[in-house]
């Protein structure tokens, strides 16, 4: 009976180890993030996402609940990718990118964010996400770590940044998806200038998002005298 059983044993754990490293994009390799948009809109996005992708589009039904696009990579892989409204005003997505490629799937949200509108954080005085500006009286490696933190403490789905001798650009993604940005540009020694935007189209929300970065980076680096 031991031995039956230790058998049993050892064939269901070959089992699982097999089914881990051949996961066919399902559960964790499955990327879910939610969008600050209706489904009509991302489900749009979805489908200029894939065609400029050169997928081929195999299936892609809809209706005013969200849609199911499947289509095919050159390599003959497939991609999935679910829309569900959540209310009128967000929605959520599931991508999927056989056999479970989690960086393709990441990969394809950007491209969709990217249709939305929503690619990365901008500013500008007609167009752009909302920003303000300060000077700080620190290095730029100082400031960096600051925006390090201050990026962190509003918990995004990704990160990324860019950091260079004279400036930097610290970028993350919320969970619905709403890009910010945090922008160095080096002074003088002991001088920098900061600008926090947040999304890419003013609105409340990003307003006090963008005000969240500064009061998070200013927990760690106290603004220059007569600085906003």
């Amino acid at each position: 009976m031991k031995t039956l059983m230790s058998t049993l044993l050892a064939l269901t754990t070959m089992l699982l180890v097999a089914c881990q490293s051949n996961d066919l994009g399902t559960g964790a390799n499955t990327v879910d993030r939610d969008y600050a948009k209706p489904a009509g809109d991302v489900s749009k996005a979805a489908l200029q996402s894939a065609q400029s992708a050169d997928l081929k589009v195999l299936r892609n039904q809809h209706d005013q609940l969200g849609s199911e696009l499947v289509a095919l990579r050159g390599d003959g892989k497939e991609v999935h990718i679910l829309v569900k409204g959540i209310n009128d005003k967000s929605s959520h997505v599931s991508v999927r990118v056989e056999p479970g490629d989690r960086d393709l799937a990441t990969l394809m949200h950007e491209r969709i964010a990217g249709s939305l509108g929503m690619g990365a954080a901008t500013s500008g005085w007609w167009s752009g996400g909302n920003s303000l500006e300060a000077t700080y009286s620190a290095d730029l490696d100082a400031c960096t770590s600051s925006a390090r933190r201050a990026i962190a403490s509003l918990d995004p789905i990704s990160k990324s940044e860019e950091v260079h001798s004279t400036w930097c650009h610290m970028d993350g993604r919320l969970k619905d998806a709403t890009p910010i940005r945090i922008k160095l540009e080096k002074l003088e020694e002991q001088k920098t200038r900061a600008t926090f935007i947040a999304g890419s189209s003013k609105n409340d929300d990003n307003k006090a998002c963008a005000q969240k970065m500064k009061d998070g980076f200013e927990t760690t680096t106290a603004p220059s005298a007569g600085s906003q």
